[in-house]
């Protein structure tokens, strides 16, 4: 906490202290990734409704060309299960919800019945 820039504006019409954020985020996920050896990391700023869309989308642009269903757990707040629907059809996903404890992993379907 010693270094302002932590806490203080960057430019005037930024009265917050989201450069602050900004930084730790950023220093976070390398920190996650120096431990983890993975090649990515993300942390989002916004509410839980967006980091979910963008971790949906993010593994919709590295999976191409594979299955487009994503299955979000059905106990997520009600507003980010909204949030991940509208997006998903944007980007032409399916998206569905589900109580992990009813999805059959072994089916190979993509809605997990059978």
């Amino acid at each position: 906490m010693e270094n302002p820039g932590w806490y203080t504006q960057c430019t005037p019409h930024q009265a917050e202290i989201a450069q602050g954020r900004l930084e730790s985020l950023l220093n976070f996920q390398t920190w996650v990734i120096d431990i983890t050896g993975l090649p990515m990391s993300h942390a989002s700023l916004l509410d839980e409704g967006t980091p979910a869309t963008e971790a949906m989308t993010m593994c919709n642009n590295i999976q191409k060309n594979k299955k487009k269903t994503f299955i979000i757990v059905s106990n997520c707040h009600l507003q980010t299960i909204d949030i991940c629907k509208t997006i998903a059809d944007g980007f032409d996903l399916k998206a569905i919800t589900s109580d992990l404890k009813d999805f059959d992993y072994s089916s190979g379907e993509e809605d997990g019945s059978g």
